[in-house]
């Protein structure tokens, strides 16, 4: 009897890991590969038209 409660706690343990593991896997996936490069565009474009108001300006 304890043998088999042991074997469930370990089957369990094991069904959880691979739940956690799937569930950071699927967050991995979820963000787009591009964000990155995109918020670095976003950023670049927001300076030249900072600068290029800056200079009309003066």
């Amino acid at each position: 009897m304890i043998a088999l409660a042991q074997a469930w706690r370990a089957g369990l343990t094991r069904r959880t890991q691979r739940t956690t593991v799937a569930r950071e896997a699927a967050m991995i996936r979820s963000e787009p590969p591009e964000h990155h490069e995109l918020t670095t565009r976003e950023l670049i474009r927001m300076a030249q038209s900072a600068r290029a108001a800056i200079e009309a300006r003066g």
